[in-house]
């Protein structure tokens, strides 16, 4: 009888440590692999993961990471998905917007004085959503105030602005990422980046998802 009782009590003592060892374990593969919560890695720690899976930079207080919050946790069901809030990850670049709108956007018309939208060389609408698809641009006429914050925009034009920021293979290594903002979803196979997807306009189009995205393709008013 004594025998059976410290049988059952061992028994008991190693169901109780089994699943203490879960309860501690479960939460961390949940932070891995899915949910809202964010992780803090370092540049090293990513770049050692092997097989394929996504990063989500984000940061809190981002309305365009809000915005497709529940497609990334959706991602997370079928995708290994690592949630990273870039003001815990050390190591990271800038990218210089700047030099990008110097370089990728195009003065395409102008505002009359009447009030309407003139595109050049007789341009319509629809050429300019097929020069200028809405995946990767924003049409802009260009207001006081974005012509004194942004440089060599001109008051009155309108602009072709490319809202892809342009990375070079190797502006995606381990010693010199550039995340130039957030939200961006960023595919590593095996140690290397092998895309990325810029804003929840991009985000969205990779995921195939109805979610509209926070900005509108047409500014001029």
């Amino acid at each position: 009888m004594r025998k059976k009782i410290m049988n059952g009590i061992i028994v008991l003592f190693v169901l109780i440590l089994i699943g203490g060892g879960a309860f501690f374990l479960l939460p961390k593969v949940r932070e891995e692999t899915a949910g809202s919560r964010n992780v803090k890695y370092t540049l090293e720690q990513l770049y050692s993961l092997n097989g394929h899976f996504y990063v989500y930079f984000n940061r809190e207080d981002c309305p365009y990471c809000d915005n497709v919050k529940t497609d990334i946790e959706e991602l997370a069901g079928h995708e290994k998905v690592i949630m990273v809030d870039t003001e815990l990850l050390k190591g990271i670049q800038n990218y210089d917007w700047d030099a990008h709108e110097a370089k990728y956007d195009v003065e395409i018309g102008e505002k009359t004085d009447g009030g309407e939208i003139k595109f050049y060389d007789g341009k319509t609408e629809k050429d300019i959503k097929q020069l200028y698809p809405p995946l990767n641009y924003k049409i802009l006429w260009v207001n006081k105030r974005y012509a004194e914050l942004h440089e060599g925009k001109e008051f009155g034009k309108v602009y072709a602005v490319y809202t892809h920021p342009v990375l070079e293979k190797d502006d995606l290594k381990k010693e010199n990422l550039i995340i130039p903002a957030v939200p961006i979803l960023v595919e590593f196979n095996d140690h290397e980046v092998i895309n990325y997807f810029f804003d929840d306009k991009e985000i969205i189009g990779h995921l195939n998802s109805n979610t509209k995205p926070l900005d509108s393709y047409w500014n001029l008013d």
